[in-house]
């Protein structure tokens, strides 16, 4: 019998169950001690909260920040992208809100439909080559990985030669695993590739021109005064850390779990108008990581008889939100018959800091899933699921390692 151990450390303590499914640590923190004590790779301890209704509570609530940037911050791992001042992951309202204003409309429902056709066409053009090239094949280097490149690319308005460049540092990012300096090196390369692209941007940028891309936009938006410098350069960054990484995992993910579920696969053959359920579901049930970025508390709280005090650092994992019995039934099932008072959409967060490019995200999982599957109407795994391996738990994102498939 699993028991809660005196010391929980991320990740020795949190083994996940196997498939891209979250811990079954968090089941019994969920029932017995739903506030805990945890400690991370940095050394740096935290709050991991793990009920849906108080990490939904902590994600909109003004008693919690974001901005985890001041010297000596709690850090996961080290000094990451959320060590970096003017970010627009880790401000506050008001300044959050300048910033979010400024590149919103590049995310909204709007500018994915204008997206969706280009998005559609990468996707054509990969599985052609797939199918017509090695037979297995492994799905993450020949589609999942190429087609979030290409849409970031589109929305930054970036050579694909010039992307390219960060493609060796993204790891140190988002790999808890990775020694704190290789971090903290990583995080300055990602700067000044930032600064190089709005450099570059900048002089190409015509006062009567309209803002073709977010970059523009921050860009346009420095020069009025509406954001500073920092701001301008620090969300730069962030967004080529996270414009293709959060939805390569899910393309991956999602292919395994619907070939391992043949019976809802066949559904939505029947009906593609189900691919948007699917989708909601798929990241229900796997989300994107097993942890989420910390957020720390302004003010004494008490919660479950737990008192966090002010400048406590609270981790709060969405899949452990989106596990949890008292909202979903069965949760470790995947289902395209979910009540709609089983809300998917926290997955994306909730308050401020819902996520900036849903949108975006989810009319890329629709699109690469369903014209994968549509080409490919065979597609198989090429090898035992249990054999296939899954990135380790240090990594930020969820997804195997490769998945290999086959097609007749």
């Amino acid at each position: 019998m699993t028991t809660i151990p005196e010391d929980l450390v991320w990740p020795d303590s949190f083994p996940n169950r196997g498939h891209g499914l979250p811990p079954e640590m968090f089941d019994l923190l969920r029932r017995e001690r739903p506030v805990a004590r945890v400690e991370f790779p940095s050394g740096h301890r935290a709050w991991l909260v793990t009920r849906r209704a108080d990490i939904t509570m902590i994600g909109s609530s003004r008693r919690f920040s974001r901005d985890m940037t001041c010297p000596g911050g709690h850090r996961i791992a080290g000094d990451d992208f959320n060590s970096v001042p003017g970010g627009i992951f880790n401000l506050d309202p008001p300044a959050h809100t300048a910033v979010r204003r400024v590149v919103q409309p590049f995310f909204n429902p709007a500018a994915a439909v204008a997206l969706e056709p280009a998005v559609a066409a990468a996707a054509l053009d990969l599985v052609t080559t797939l199918r017509d090239g090695p037979n297995p094949a492994d799905l993450h280097r020949a589609y999942a990985h190429p087609l979030a490149a290409t849409m970031a690319c589109d929305l930054m308005r970036v050579a694909p030669r010039q992307r390219r460049k960060i493609v060796p540092r993204l790891r140190s990012q988002v790999d808890y695993s990775t020694a704190p300096a290789r971090i903290e090196t990583s995080t300055r390369w990602m700067l000044d590739f930032a600064a190089e692209v709005i450099d570059a941007k900048s002089a190409d940028l015509k006062d009567e021109r309209e803002a073709r891309d977010p970059v523009e936009a921050l860009i346009r938006a420095r020069r009025d005064g509406t954001i500073t410098r920092e701001q301008l350069h620090a969300t730069v960054m962030y967004l080529f850390v996270t414009s293709a990484e959060p939805v390569t995992g899910p393309v991956t993910t999602g292919v395994y779990t619907l070939l391992r579920h043949g019976e809802q696969l066949a559904r939505l053959r029947r009906d593609p108008a189900l691919w948007p359920t699917a989708v909601a579901e798929l990241l229900r049930l796997h989300h994107n990581g097993m942890t989420s970025m910390p957020r720390v508390a302004l003010t004494d709280t008490q919660l479950h008889g737990v008192l966090i005090r002010a400048g406590d650092a609270v981790v709060t994992p969405w899949v452990a939100a989106t596990w949890d019995p008292e909202h979903y039934a069965q949760p470790e099932r995947f289902r395209l018959d979910r009540s709609t008072r089983e809300d998917p959409a926290v997955t994306f967060g909730t308050g401020p800091h819902f996520c900036l490019g849903v949108n975006v995200a989810r009319m890329y999982l629709k699109t690469a899933l369903s014209t994968l599957f549509q080409h490919l109407p065979d597609l198989a795994l090429a090898a035992k699921h249990e054999d296939i391996a899954w990135e380790p738990d240090t990594y930020l994102f969820t997804r195997p390692v490769e998945l290999p498939i086959t097609w007749s």
